[in-house]
């Protein structure tokens, strides 16, 4: 684990058939497109910890200072948008300098209506597609459950905490998947799929149950012309991780804030556990975490990561919690940085 991410994405590219990678430096081509990209900031004053708009403001200062064309959170960004302190935060995002998009999380319609947070994100439905500066952006909503099967629920003010034991969870309805395909397959530029949840990870652990389906359509594009999905991103798992699985670049993308732990802790200090009521669920970042992406149209991609330290002190270890999920990944306060240049067939 002492490696560095680009000795890690060198080694994983070359096991992946039909996977070609350069040395990014070695191929540059003008007007590459700049993204901004957090996730799971988990805004809910009282409740988790870092719940000042300060690691908000941090981030679209960064997003600023690297001229970056757009900044996009990948879900969990706030509980409930009908709340003040939500509601200003809110509005700071929508209102940013850099022109700003959301991604739906499970949390964000925790304690409030759906509707109530798709007016607030500036969203009609919780899926949507917009093509800029040369790339397809195509964000994804698998924040459905099936009571019944053939029948989708939307995630609607928590609904989902309470579905029965049989019921299933995180999932692309059939008529999204068909929406889907109609974005991508065929799409005359390059896209960039975003979701809250995993189309990666196996379907467990709150990833996506159908995501063998939105991977066929993924093949389905890239076959008919390579390179029409270069890129999938996800939030959720609060991990920093990136996988190349059919020449496509799938990148988990860490917490802005901390990392959660069903199991409880108290090596934070008693007065703070007092006003921040899970607390003992988190251990916590220092500062925001965030990436900048960098697109180029000639198939190259850039990761400029960002590290923090841990709140308090308080480590996973410290607070005998584990540091690697049960896939090995970790999960420590860093987004690494990576650049490479991917290569695709005629």
């Amino acid at each position: 684990m002492d490696a560095s991410r680009r000795e890690f994405i060198s080694a994983a590219a070359l096991a992946v058939p039909g996977a070609a990678l350069a040395a990014a430096g070695s191929q540059r081509q003008a007007r590459p497109l700049k993204v901004c990209v957090f996730a799971d900031i988990h805004y809910q004053p009282g409740v988790y910890v870092n719940d000042t708009p300060e690691f908000l403001e941090k981030i679209l200062a960064r997003a600023e200072r690297e001229r970056c064309d757009m900044v996009i959170h990948l879900g969990d960004f706030v509980h409930n948008v009908l709340k003040a302190p939500e509601k200003a935060y809110v509005k700071m995002y929508n209102e940013s300098r850099v022109p700003s998009y959301h991604c739906l999380g499970n949390h964000d319609s925790d304690d409030c209506p759906y509707a109530a947070t798709l007016e607030a994100y500036r969203m009609k439905r919780g899926h949507y597609s917009f093509d800029k500066g040369g790339f397809r952006f195509v964000v994804c909503d698998p924040n459905h459950y099936c009571e019944t099967p053939g029948q989708y629920i939307h995630f609607d003010h928590g609904n989902y905490h309470r579905r029965s034991k049989t019921a299933t969870v995180n999932w692309i309805p059939p008529e999204q998947l068909e929406w889907m395909r109609s974005v991508i397959v065929g799409s005359p530029r390059p896209c960039v799929v975003l979701s809250h949840q995993s189309f990666e990870r196996a379907p467990n652990g709150g990833n996506v149950l159908n995501k063998d389906d939105v991977q066929a359509i993924f093949r389905e594009a890239n076959a008919r012309r390579p390179g029409t999905v270069r890129l999938v991103m996800n939030g959720h798992l609060h991990m920093d991780n990136l996988r190349i699985l059919d020449n496509i670049l799938y990148w988990d993308v860490n917490s802005a804030s901390n990392q959660w732990y069903a199991k409880t802790h108290d090596k934070f200090p008693a007065e703070y556990c007092r006003t921040h009521d899970r607390a003992s669920h988190n251990v916590g970042w220092t500062k925001p975490l965030s990436g900048i992406l960098t697109l180029w149209p000639n198939g190259r991609i850039r990761i400029e990561g960002s590290k923090a330290d841990y709140l308090f002190g308080v480590t996973p270890k410290a607070a005998g919690l584990p540091e690697f999920d049960s896939h090995g990944r970790y999960t420590g306060p860093v987004i690494r940085s990576t650049d490479m240049q991917f290569v695709y067939g005629t």
